[in-house]
């Protein structure tokens, strides 16, 4: 994955989580730069391509502004078809997929995806540590997105992007029901630590085998509540 192609997945995601709400202006393109460590000329790259996909309106004197797009995420189709989503499903459709993410990135991710993987879980452990639920619940999520892009299979990766909105509020309130037990807490940070290793270390079939018993575990305990 390019520069430019990992820069626009982190602004894409800040857009689709309204981490940059409609009509909020963007940060300087210094300022950008830092945040994602890049350089002005890759941000403004990355600026023009949102402009293009009409994601991004530029005002002169002003700066640059997020803008609604008639282009919709699974998620906000299945609100406008009144389709109500159980988490019951969600966590099916992520037993479904999430196993086989973890296989194909164990067996192909490149070195910029083990990076970004490295990042999510190092995220995730602070935020565990620090027992910031909210944040925990954020970094849980993209933890997994950083599993499927790792696959390196672009209808995982997005079928999953599609999904995060939906994929924190379950992770999320699936943490809040757990943190009653923090010895349950506990093992699901071990459990993300091994999944982890296992990719990095490029251990397919194993990687696969802890998807599984991840999303099983949770299964199993939220049923008890």
């Amino acid at each position: 994955m390019t520069k430019l192609n990992l820069l626009l997945d982190q602004m894409l995601l800040n857009i689709e989580q309204h981490i940059w709400p409609v009509d909020t202006k963007l940060p300087s393109e210094r300022d950008l730069a830092t945040s994602f460590n890049a350089s002005r000329a890759t941000v403004r790259e990355a600026i023009t391509t949102l402009k293009q996909r009409g994601l991004i309106r530029s005002l002169q004197g002003s700066g640059h502004y997020i803008q609604s797009s008639e282009t919709n995420t699974q998620a906000e189709l299945f609100v406008w078809n009144n389709v109500e989503l159980s988490h019951g499903e969600l966590r099916e459709y992520r037993l479904a997929i999430e196993s086989q993410c973890a296989y194909l990135a164990a067996s192909r991710a490149t070195q910029t995806h083990l990076r970004a993987l490295e990042r999510a879980h190092r995220h995730l452990k602070h935020a565990h540590i620090t027992q910031d639920l909210k944040a925990e619940g954020l970094a849980d999520a993209r933890f997994h997105l950083a599993i499927a892009e790792a696959s390196g299979n672009r209808i995982l990766a997005q079928s999953l992007k599609s999904l995060f909105s939906l994929l924190r509020a379950n992770v999320t309130q699936n943490i809040g029901t757990l943190s009653r037990r923090p010895e349950t807490r506990l093992r699901l940070m071990k459990q993300h630590t091994a999944l982890f290793e296992s990719i990095y270390y490029r251990k397919p079939d194993k990687a696969r085998t802890l998807a599984q018993e991840h999303m099983a575990f949770v299964d199993r305990i939220l049923a008890d509540h």
